[in-house]
């Protein structure tokens, strides 16, 4: 494989390192030790371990490795085996290469691992080329190509096979130093050895570190060698044997280099061929455990017993297989071959990690003579083998491991079978036997012993039940053990037992109830048989014997008849009892918890009527026994009537009493049920039975006493009272028996009814629940008839019962109150819940009949749509094959027949629309009444699984795209007839406005004369000023060409790509003229500035300088402000004269701008209008012609002004010194004297004159000051005089007045002193009391020539001095470091240039005439500041305030500096790289302080001291005077612009000329979000802000390494709009083209730092603003470059973009506008963008009434924001402030408002004409520089 350069990485990486997801690695790690074990096999841990180490190389990613020198990168190269080796592939950068690593070829290939011996074998045995296992001294390996006469027979293609094997033995570690080729040429020739070393050099897989040629016996193939040798990229020697043993120590070189390292060629192929036999059986080997190992990796388990079983049969067998792999041939294979390495290895001593153990073969040719010598490849090819044995062994025990798993998984798989298998058999058992048990679950037994049967024969089977269960309990204990093993079916199994278990509890629950219920059943058998055999026993006692006739023995009989009643009732009780728990048992209600048991269905009716029928059976014998009772009993008591008939009658009340109450009073209910009611009606009529007796008696009773009252055994009154009050009770009680029994009648008929109504009920809800389907619309209509028929009967039957409820409730009501005692509550609530249910039953009803009445009808409308659905869908389908059939037939010249074929086509379309309109409405209205019927939570269902609303919406949406289908075709149709027309007008129109255009060019192009002369530039300013009137017109008639080519594009005409020519072809006209235009009227402005400003300049230095000329003496103005002011008339003239230097000094700072401007526009202009370079150097030098004389009128002002400012000063000291010498004798006049005057006696006693001389010591120290005063007079009058001040006579004449009265007042005040003290008797020290008032001698000058007189009110600021001081040091230094500047750049010409230059001595080649480039424009420098800035400066040297102004006067000059910085990175790596010592030694032959590299950094450095010097400078003036700041951004801007003409310069790509962009203004690099790249994210790129475009780059590197800028899109400043805040990152802004900023043209930039933004936004907005006033007065609106609709219109792709380039249309903006906008095209935040409208206020409004009304006061010039228009308001806007924190908002009228963007600069001027021109107006011919006035004044 080839190595290629990693330079042309990129897309190729894969190809070139063989696979995909390689990784790269560097040098400076350390290398693992290979492995060759592949990583996707288990192995042992030391093999983990070393695949560990392996991994810890890769390290590094490609880009790492690029910039590293003598880096390597290695691949992982997976083999064809799977085995996976490591190798390290040589890697050198295009430079020159390495001489400590070597070179690679450019051509090479990859090391090729899968090469055997066996391919190589005839080359290997002819011996063309052998490894000996040697090694050079740095450790790498030597490849020895062994002297013959015959290396051009061998083909190249085996040579480059064998030499790429060659290269695979020795381990990577080794290969990384690089080889040392040995080429033995005795006895060859260089023709038969040059094939080979080219071979090398291109096909050599690894590093060549130096290739040794050993020389050959021939001169002449000597000369050609070391000749030819030296064209390789590999370093080359051509060595003797002597000079080998230098570079190879000999014990690594065979004898055939005179070495002692043995080496049998034989032995090694033998060696190597038998690796590789062995690798190859291994690699097989594993492959066939491999595929063992994916087969035990497979999960499928079988899904029954006998699969199971089969797959452990199977899973046995592959054991087997396992244990028959050859593992142990491979072995012992193995370990023979590893036996045979290790004898090799242990045969001899040696040093190195490369080659075999051999045998040196002797003369006589035995090879068992001679020892083994030590070859170190051989512990690789040990370690190789080792690998692969342990991978054998560690794959056949993970097999073994992974069989154990499977075999593990496999029984638990059987288990779980086996333990299905049995659970589904107890599943069984139970379904089969609880079917067995449900045959007979509801017999009870006809008689008591059949009742035993059945209880033994359940009890038998559930015996064996639980017998059962034994087996069910083991399955699930069988179960839990194999959850507590951990199954992996352990949910399944859980699920199981649950289930079985489950199953078990409810059958054995069964059986339990089932029990119980025999047991009741035998039991109640058994008494009622018992019961039954006593019958007839009974019937006779009760009617045997005779009437006792005593009272006593009747009573006795009467008594033993009483107890055999008892025993009777007893014995029917328990009868009873038994039977009733019995039904309660066979009619118990389901609870919630027993629905789901077996029981929950058993049908116990059959039982149920059996017990009731013994029961009835029962109760009947008991009544015939009562009777026969009662009978004899009636007999009995009819004996003792006459003595106890009251006591009989009190019985029958008894009875009513306790039996006939008590019964009435328990049974006060209806039932709950039919059943309940049915019964309660039955044991009523057995109580009316039973209480017939009762009646019959008490009629006996009234017999008997008619028959006793009759007798008159009795009491006649007595036996009627007891029997009327027996009469009254029996009726009553008869009475409510009967009411009893109307509410039982009533309660059953309700319940029947009830009962009724809901089994009806529950059938009509299933059948109305039930979908609604039928075919046609009729069978619809019968199932609506059919459902009014069913709604009606149900209704009326559900009120019928209702009713019935009501009334039995009111019954309930009555009774309760005949009787006196409360409603039975239990009753009533049932009635009610049931009347509720019933209630509720009838809503739930009247809902499904609402529901059934709803869809029966929507399905009845739905059936009528789909009716006319089809049929409207066919004539549709009809109408649009007509279309389509026409289609082909639109195209015509002819206008009448294409409105004919339109207008039958609008009429059919017409008519197509309303049918379908009706029909789609139809559908609609029904899709809208399901949706409301679906919303309410009713189903609709239709077809039956089809909901109605989606059938609707089927069809609506088929309707739909039928309509729109034709639709379209008929609007296809329309629209290509009218297109047809609409593109002939539209190629006329085209052709018309690319004339008028043209026209407008030629106009441009006759009018290219410069001005010379401000009167021909405001000539060429109006004319220009008529031409853009002129081209009014077209830009109109361009702009409708433009908007009817985005109508057709918009409305997609057929032939878009003729529309889209013709719009393109005029936009690009326009925008050539346009642009043409901006720059004639920037130049045209550009001169009229000049021409304007330098005449007004050059008029008022000529004023000026006439002016300063003149002599004049300002002293005279002191007698207007008398001699006491404080301050003096010269000070302002001072100031004054001080405000005029800075005045004229600033004009001419903008003349020059100016001038600058112009020449610029002037350049511009040539180089983007053809033959206007002609024209422009008349005008250039005219511009220099008058800069010169202006520089000159400048010089000489400024040395007037200097001369006029040192008169002055000497006045401003002439007119102090005069007022302080005045002022100092007036003191000496009126103080002094007056105290001498009046002091002139001793006193007239000692204490008096104590007071006096106390007195005097007080005014002398008043005196002194003075005394001060005047010395420093003296002084300064002498260092004035000495200067020659013009008013030296004056001063001497006033020093000499002062000198002369203080000394005469200082003796008299010493003579006064010493009276006083000879009065005192005080001895004076005459010297000392003579010099406290006497003036010392005075030196002949002060130090400094400035007026420091100790007077407080004319002090000066310390500050002040010390400001003034530090001025004067830092001028000094500035001065004195420019000498020192100019002075060594002349040193370094003198010398190192010269040196150069001279040609004395020898230049080294890589330097020879490349002085420009070491030296660049020193020279040019050196001139500038040598012959005139160093004179300049000195001109300041007393003006330190106003230095700056020589900075900016010469600040065209410093562009010499740009151009050194650009060219000193060159200049420095041509010294580095090629000048060696040679400058060294010219520093030493000269004697230089400085190197050469010292001298060239000084113009670098020259350019920061003077920033650092002038922000000194700056801080020690006052604020806004002279020009520091100016000359400060003068110098700062010097670094800037070199930087920014270095990253120009690797701008590559551009499409168009850079030079017509303008000046740079900013370059930096940024994140960019476009919104046109189909992948949304930030991108890297490079901005270069020129004043005509902004120009996006994207930064890569060459092939050597090197930065430079593709060109990827610009975007016109005069169409730019900046959004300054984006949300969400305070660093981001945006940019945007067109009206208004959107998401879809909108560019997101993120700068790396705030500042950084914040500069960038300033500097973009001054662009803008610059463009918009260079182009007032030109057309409002832009012309618009119609976008492409189709996939057609495809972006521009340049080689070598990567796919971010999708978004590279954005270079071409999308409209060409000429001052379309003003600065309001920058917006303060995102807030806009979402297309709120900018607005100026020209008229000032004030709110009436802001809190009220909402209006909101605005100032003329304010920008606001156009929030909405008010509906109710037309002639109000809703604005908001922008230029307020926080913003207001508010309504304000509209005709105070003037929408910016709708506007011209012009008309945006003249309402802003109250305000000052701006800097650049005034720059461009905006307006007079008005500080040409304050200097002319």
């Amino acid at each position: 494989m080839r190595v290629v350069s990693v330079s042309g990485l990129g897309g190729k990486l894969q190809s070139l390192l063989g696979c995909s997801g390689l990784a790269e690695v560097s040098v400076g790690f350390e290398p693992a030790p290979v492995s060759y074990i592949n990583p996707t096999t288990p192995w042992g841990e030391r093999e983990r371990e070393k695949e560990r180490e392996n991994e810890t190389i890769i390290a590094a990613s490609v880009p790492s490795c690029l910039g590293c020198s003598g880096h390597y990168a290695a691949s992982r190269v997976v083999s064809s085996q799977a085995t996976a080796h490591s190798r390290l592939i040589p890697y050198q950068p295009n430079s020159a290469p390495s001489p400590s690593l070597g070179s690679c070829g450019s051509g090479g290939f990859h090391r090729n691992e899968d090469m055997k011996a066996i391919d190589v074998l005839p080359s290997l045995k002819e011996k063309v080329a052998f490894l000996s296992g040697g090694r050079d001294r740095r450790g790498g390996p030597v490849l020895t190509f062994p002297a013959r006469s015959n290396h051009d027979r061998i083909r190249p293609e085996d040579l480059r096979r064998l030499i790429a094997y060659l290269a695979t033995i020795p381990s990577e570690e080794v290969a990384r130093h690089g080889f040392t080729v040995i080429v033995d040429m005795r006895g060859s020739k260089w023709d038969s050895i040059k094939p080979l070393l080219k071979i090398l050099q291109e096909s050599f897989p690894s590093c060549i570190h130096v290739a040794l040629i050993i020389k050959p016996d021939n001169f002449w193939q000597k000369q050609r060698t070391n000749f030819g040798s030296s064209k390789f990229e590999f370093e080359t020697v051509m060595v003797s044997l002597e000079g080998l043993t230098k570079i190879v120590d000999p014990s690594q070189l065979t004898a055939d280099f005179e070495g002692s390292l043995d080496y049998n060629h034989d032995d090694w192929i033998e060696v190597r061929l038998s690796f590789e036999t062995f690798a190859s059986d291994a690699t097989r080997a594993l492959a066939r455990l491999e595929e063992l190992q994916d087969t035990l990796s497979q999960r499928d388990l079988p899904r029954d017993l006998e699969g199971a079983r089969r797959l452990m049969e199977d899973h046995a067998g592959l054991k087997k297989r396992a244990t028959k792999a050859s593992v142990e041939e491979l072995d012992t294979q193995g370990r023979r071959l590893l036996q045979r390495l290790n004898l090799q290895t242990a045969g001899g001593g040696g040093g190195g990690d490369s080659g075999y153990g051999n045998r040196a073969v002797g003369a006589s040719g035995d090879s068992n003579d001679h020892h083994h010598g030590f070859h170190a490849d051989a512990h690789n090819l040990v370690a190789k083998v080792t690998g692969l044995l342990d991978k054998l062994h560690g794959t056949r025990q993970n097999l073994q491991q992974l069989w154990h798993m499977r075999k593990l998984k496999l029984d638990q798989c059987f288990q779980l079978r086996l333990f299905e298998q049995d659970a589904e058999k107890m599943f069984d058992w139970i379904m089969h036997n609880k079917g067995l048990f449900l045959t007979s679950y509801t017999e009870i037994g006809g008689n008591h012993q059949h009742a035993v049967e059945l209880q033994t024969q359940h009890n038998h089977f559930a015996m064996n039940c639980m017998n059962v269960y034994v087996n069910i309990n083991r399955i699930m204990s069988v179960g839990n053990r194999l959850l507590e093993s951990g199954h992996y079916a352990s949910q399944q199994i859980q699920q199981i037992s649950g289930q079985l278990e489950q199953e078990w509890k409810a059958f054995a629950a069964a059986l339990d109830e089932r029990s119980t219920l025999l047991e009741m059943s035998a039991s109640f058998h058994q008494k009622a048989d018992q019961y039954m055999s006593k019958v007839e026993p009974w019937g006779k006692a009760c009617g045997e014997g005779e009437l006792p006739s005593e009272l006593q023995d009747l009573e006795d009989t009467i008594h033993h008849h009483q107890g055999l009643y008892e025993h009777i009732t007893t014995a029917y009780s328990e009868v009873s009892q038994d039977g009733k728990s019995l039904l309660d048992k066979l009619q118990r209600p389901l609870t919630p918890g027993s629905a789901d048991t077996l029981m929950s269905s058993a049908n116990y009716s059959k039982a149920v009527h059996h017990v009731l029928d013994i029961i009835h059976e029962v109760l009947h014998h008991q009544r015939q026994l009562e009777n026969i009772w009662q009978h004899r009993k009636v007999r009995l008591h009819q004996r003792l009537q006459l003595c106890v008939f009251q006591q009989d009658v009190q019985q029958v009340l008894d009875w009513i009493e306790n039996h006939g109450e008590a019964f009435l009073s328990k049974h006060t209910g209806v039932g709950k049920s039919l059943h309940r009611a049915r019964a309660l009606q039955k044991r009523h009529e057995d109580f009316e039975e039973v209480a017939q007796n009762t009646y019959t008696n008490a009629d006996k009773l009234l017999e008997a006493a008619e028959q006793l009252a009759q007798t008159g055994e009795c009491d006649p009154e007595e036996i009627y009272q007891a029997a009327h009050q027996l009469e009254d009770r029996i009726q009553d009680f008869v009475r409510r028996v009967e009411q009893r029994k109307v509410l039982l009648d009533m309660s059953v008929a309700f319940h029947t009814h009830v009962k009724e109504l809901w089994t009806w009920l529950e059938e009509l809800q299933k059948e109305l629940l039930d979908d609604v389907y039928a075919e046609a619309v009729e069978a619809v209509q019968e199932l609506i008839k059919r459902f009014g028929q069913q709604q009606q009967t149900t209704l009326q039957a559900t009120v019928n019962v209702i009713k019935e409820g009501e009334d039995l409730i009111q019954q309930l009501r009555d009774s309760a109150i005949s009787s006196n005692k409360t409603p039975h509550n239990s009753s009533m609530a049932h009635i009610e819940s049931v009347l509720q249910q019933l209630d509720e039953a009838q809503g739930q009803m009247e809902e499904l009949f609402q529901e059934r009445k709803i869809k029966l009808e929507l399905f009845l409308q739905l059936r009528i749509f789909e009716r006319d659905a089809i049929d409207i869908i066919s004539d549709l389908e009809s109408w649009n094959e007509e279309l389509s059939q026409q289609m082909s037939d639109f195209d015509t010249e002819d206008l009448s027949l294409a409105e004919q074929r339109l207008q039958h086509h609008a009429d059919k379309a017409l008519t197509m629309n309303n049918l379908t309109f009706d029909v789609i409405h139809q559908g609609q209205e029904l899709l809208q009444y399901v949706t409301e019927v679906q919303a309410s939570g009713v189903e609709l269902l239709c077809d039956r699984d089809v909901d109605m609303a989606t059938r609707v919406q089927d069809l609506l949406e088929f309707l739909h795209e039928k309509q729109q289908e034709l639709d379209l075709a008929a609007e296809q149709h329309r629209r290509h007839l009218e297109q047809c027309v609409q593109l002939r007008h539209l190629q006329a129109e085209v052709k018309q406005v690319l004339g008028w255009i043209r026209n407008g060019e030629s106009m441009l192009n006759a009018g290219l004369i410069t001005a010379s002369s401000l009167q021909e530039a405001e000539q060429l300013q109006k004319e220009h000023e008529q031409f853009q009137h002129a081209i009014e017109k077209t830009h109109q008639s361009a702009l409708q060409v433009q908007q009817k080519a985005e109508a057709l594009l918009q409305a997609n005409h057929y032939d878009m790509d003729m529309i889209r020519d013709c719009a393109e072809k005029v936009a690009d006209h326009w925008q050539q003229l346009m642009l043409k235009m901006e720059d004639r009227l920037k130049l045209v402005n550009a001169s009229v500035a000049f021409y304007k400003t330098s005449e007004q300049v050059c008029s008022v230095l000529e004023s000026l300088e006439q002016e300063y000329k003149r002599e004049e003496d300002w002293c005279g103005g002191a007698d207007k402000l008398g001699p006491n002011s404080d301050s003096d008339h010269v000070t302002p003239m001072i100031s004054k004269h001080l405000e005029q230097k800075e005045a004229f000094l600033k004009a001419c700072t903008l003349a020059r701008r100016n001038a600058d401007v112009f020449l610029k526009y002037l350049h511009r202009n040539g180089v983007n209008m053809p033959g206007m370079l002609s024209h422009v150097k008349a005008p250039e030098t005219q511009v220099k012609n008058i800069l010169n004389e202006l520089l000159q009128r400048e010089n000489r002002v400024l040395h007037f002004w200097t001369m006029r400012k040192r008169r002055l000063d000497q006045c401003q000291q002439y007119v102090v010194f005069e007022r302080s010498a005045k002022q100092a004798l007036e003191w000496i006049h009126d103080t002094g004297e007056f105290y001498l005057s009046t002091h002139m006696s001793t006193g007239s006693s000692i204490h008096h004159t104590q007071e006096l001389l106390k007195e005097h010591e007080d005014f002398q120290i008043t005196a002194k000051q003075t005394k001060e005063r005047v010395k420093l007079l003296i002084q300064l009058a002498d260092g004035f005089c000495d200067k020659g001040h013009s008013h030296a006579l004056e001063i001497k004449k006033w020093v000499s007045s002062v000198d002369k009265r203080y000394r005469d007042f200082s003796l008299r005040m010493d003579k006064y002193r010493t009276c006083l003290e000879s009065a005192l008797g005080i001895s004076s020290d005459s010297n000392k009391a003579s010099k406290e008032l006497q003036l010392d001698i005075i030196p002949a000058s002060a130090p400094g020539s400035e007026v420091k007189l100790r007077d407080a009110a004319h002090e000066l600021n310390e500050e002040k001095r010390k400001s003034a001081r530090r001025k004067e040091f830092i001028m000094a230094e500035l001065i004195q470091t420019e000498k020192t500047y100019v002075r060594d750049l002349r040193e370094c010409m003198d010398t190192y240039l010269w040196e150069m230059t001279s040609g004395v001595e020898e230049i080294p080649p890589g330097i020879v005439n490349k002085e420009h480039i070491i030296f660049g424009n020193m020279q040019d420098l050196y001139e500038f500041h040598h012959n005139i800035f160093l004179k300049e400066l000195e001109k300041y040297e007393q003006l330190p305030e106003d230095v700056g102004h020589c900075f900016v006067t010469w600040a065209d000059k410093f562009q010499m500096y740009v151009n050194y910085c650009k060219n000193k990175p060159d200049s420095t790596q041509l010294i580095l790289e090629h000048a060696g010592p040679y400058f060294d030694e010219i520093q030493q032959r000269h004697r230089l302080a400085n190197s050469i590299s010292s001298y060239l950094i000084k113009p670098v450095q020259r350019i920061t001291k003077y920033q650092l010097l002038l922000k000194e400078l700056l801080t020690c003036c006052e604020e806004g005077k002279g020009e520091i700041k100016d000359g400060l951004e003068v110098m700062l801007s010097v670094p800037k612009r070199a930087n920014d003409a270095m990253h120009l310069s690797m701008l590559d790509g551009f499409d168009g000329n850079i030079d017509s962009q303008g000046e740079l203004t900013l370059q930096d690099s940024f994140q960019v979000w476009d919104p046109k790249t189909l992948i949304r994210k930030g991108r890297d790129r490079h901005l270069f802000l020129f004043e005509m475009s902004l120009v996006f780059s994207k930064e890569v590197k060459d092939s050597m390494g090197r930065s430079k800028y593709l060109f990827k899109s610009k975007l016109f400043t005069s169409e730019l709009g900046v959004t300054e805040h984006v949300e969400g990152d305070p660093c981001k802004f945006a940019l945007w083209v067109g009206r208004t900023p959107t998401s879809d043209n909108k560019i997101v930039l993120k700068c790396s730092s705030l500042e950084n933004k914040q500069d960038w936004i300033k500097h973009i907005r001054e662009v803008i603003q610059e463009r918009t006033v260079h182009l007032r007065g030109a057309l409002k609106e832009p012309i618009h470059i119609p976008k492409a609709t189709t996939a057609k219109h495809k972006g521009r792709r340049r080689d070598g973009e990567d796919l971010d380039s999708q978004g590279d249309a954005s270079s071409q903006p999308d409209t060409i506008s000429i001052a379309s906008r003003t600065s309001q095209n920058t917006l303060d935040s995102d807030k806009l963008s979402g297309g709120c409208e900018l607005t100026v206020v020209i008229h000032d409004f004030v709110a009436s009434n802001a809190g009220s009304s909402g209006e909101l006061t605005v100032r003329r010039g304010q920008t606001v924001e156009v929030l909405e228009r008010l509906h109710d308001k037309p002639d109000w806007c809703l604005v908001r402030t922008t230029d307020r924190s926080p913003a207001q908002e508010g309504i304000v009228p509209c005709s105070m408002l003037c929408i910016a963007h709708s506007r011209s600069s012009m008309e945006m001027e003249g309402l802003f004409n109250h305000k000052d021109v701006p800097v650049e107006q005034e720059r461009h011919g905006g307006g007079s520089p008005n500080i040409l006035t304050a200097a002319h004044s």
